[in-house]
């Protein structure tokens, strides 16, 4: 009987059979040889596909350890009220929700973590929660702040975030003169961007204004992304605890749009 045969290239179908099946059973046997350590770096391939917000590297002490130095730092400032001792209240603080099994971020340490877009804009941004919206502007030298509000009274500077020198590896473009050449501006300085909406769930006792949020930026002037935003509470210029993490529902982005 004669072999069947396709009609575009002339091969038997019985040959491309045979070949197709050989060429899975050399795939499989590739993969059985991959060596145990090599497949580990592939999950950890996987897990570094995680997104800016999944990746924040927080800081946690043993609560016992917490305990301790929490009752040392109030035996202490007990006897030392001088206004010279702010950094030891600010570690008494810590060690007050450290005790609660409470987690902290070095937001310097996060934003260099997370860096640029392609577009040379911050992944993350941090505001504070009871904004709808968050500027945050470029400064020289790798620099930026996130600026709660855009008046120039100076009281209002306190609730700001800025970021010291050297947190982006960028050399922010410039505006260009008229003869084309740069000019000491930085372009498009000010990025502003919608704040999520914390949840009922994670709604803290008192006013918004002392808690922040952290999150992953979509694309300045746009929605923010959708997963594991953080609600936070500042210790220090550049500390803050963790209080929750959640994920925005729909409902929740389509009236961040319309805020």
């Amino acid at each position: 009987m004669a072999k069947r045969k396709c009609g575009l290239c002339g091969e038997s179908f019985s040959s491309r059979a045979k070949r197709a099946t050989n060429k899975k059973e050399k795939h499989q046997k590739n993969q059985e040889e991959i060596p145990m350590e090599n497949k580990e770096n592939v999950e950890d391939k996987k897990i570094e596909r995680k997104s800016p917000i999944q990746k924040v590297a927080k800081i946690l002490v043993p609560r016992e350890q917490a305990k301790e130095e929490w009752k040392k730092y109030c035996e202490l400032l007990n006897k030392r009220k001088n206004k010279h001792y702010e950094h030891l209240k600010i570690l008494k603080k810590t060690m007050y929700y450290a005790k609660q099994g409470k987690q902290f971020i070095d937001v310097y340490e996060v934003m260099n973590k997370a860096g640029l877009s392609s577009k040379n804009e911050p992944r993350l941004a941090i505001a504070r929660a009871d904004l709808t919206q968050i500027q945050f502007q470029k400064g020289d030298t790798g620099t930026g702040r996130f600026n709660m509000s855009w008046g120039w009274n100076e009281k209002s500077w306190k609730d700001d975030v800025g970021l010291p020198q050297k947190t982006f590896k960028v050399d922010w473009e410039r505006l260009l003169k008229e003869d084309g050449t740069p000019d000491w501006e930085i372009k498009d300085k000010e990025l502003i961007t919608k704040v999520p909406v914390v949840p009922a769930d994670l709604m803290p006792e008192g006013d918004l204004k002392n808690h922040y949020i952290l999150w992953e930026v979509k694309g300045w002037e746009k929605l923010p992304e959708p997963k594991d935003p953080l609600l936070l509470k500042r210790i220090s210029e550049n500390i803050f605890v963790i209080l929750g993490v959640w994920d925005l529902t729909e409902l929740e982005r389509a009236i961040i749009s319309g805020r």
